[in-house]
């Protein structure tokens, strides 16, 4: 289908890092194009399967199928812990006490191997508010550091993860209540939502499975914690 978050470990801001491991399978959903290569991510929503994934499109975020298509190519940056940036004043305190260790995420856009200053962002605080691709708070060519917007943070939640899938929760949105990344249908947009909880755990239209490397060329990464090539400044 896809792969695990392919990351870099981006702790200026907490001063640690975050060690994981890596392993390969057999054929996946494949997006990221040639010239986006190695250090690109592509994500597969579970409930409409490895034939959709994310893209930026004009307008905003939604689910495209897979292919050497630059609107489908961006690059998961690792910030650190959830509560490794909550000890630092980057994000809010509440969320320490429940996600803890799980990783926080920015998801650089990066078509065609371009280095843009854009990340995939929540824009709005409410259920229901379009997902799309907004200032990561870093200049081009630069490394985040220390302006991290919150709508542009992600927590990966791996402890309710299922297989390969887990979902991802806004860090702006959700101070009381867990706003998570959400699939409204096969090829539609993207949003935020609450998170759903079944006897199967989280709704499958909110778990995610993410793609690295070229097209035709994947591999798993089945925790959010591994070991991953350092991001390039090109």
């Amino acid at each position: 289908m896809s792969f695990r978050l392919k990351a870099v470990v981006l702790l200026g801001v907490a001063g640690a890092a975050v060690a994981s491991a890596v392993a390969l399978t057999g054929p996946t959903a494949r997006a990221a194009t040639e010239r986006c290569g190695d250090y690109c991510v592509s994500m597969a929503s579970q409930s409409f399967g490895s034939g959709q994934v994310i893209a930026e499109t004009s307008s905003g975020a939604t689910l495209l199928a897979p292919g050497f298509n630059p609107e489908e190519d961006f690059v998961a940056l690792a910030v650190g812990t959830v509560s490794q940036l909550a000890g630092a004043g980057k994000i809010p305190a509440s969320l320490a006490p429940t996600y803890g260790n799980e990783i926080v995420y920015q998801f650089a856009y990066q078509p065609a191997g371009k280095i843009t200053d854009t990340c995939l962002a929540a824009s709005g605080l409410t259920a229901g508010s379009a997902v799309k691709v907004q200032s990561c708070g870093w200049p081009q060519e630069i490394i985040p550091e220390s302006i991290l917007p919150t709508n542009t943070l992600w927590i990966g939640v791996h402890r309710d993860a299922s297989g390969d899938f887990e979902p991802f929760v806004n860090v702006e949105a959700s101070a009381s209540s867990a706003l998570v990344l959400t699939a409204t249908s096969a090829g539609g947009p993207l949003t935020i939502n609450y998170m759903q909880l079944g006897y199967g755990g989280v709704a499958s239209d909110q778990m995610w499975e993410s793609l690295i490397g070229i097209y035709g060329q994947t591999q798993v990464w089945p925790t959010p914690t591994g070991d991953e090539p350092a991001w390039p400044l090109r």
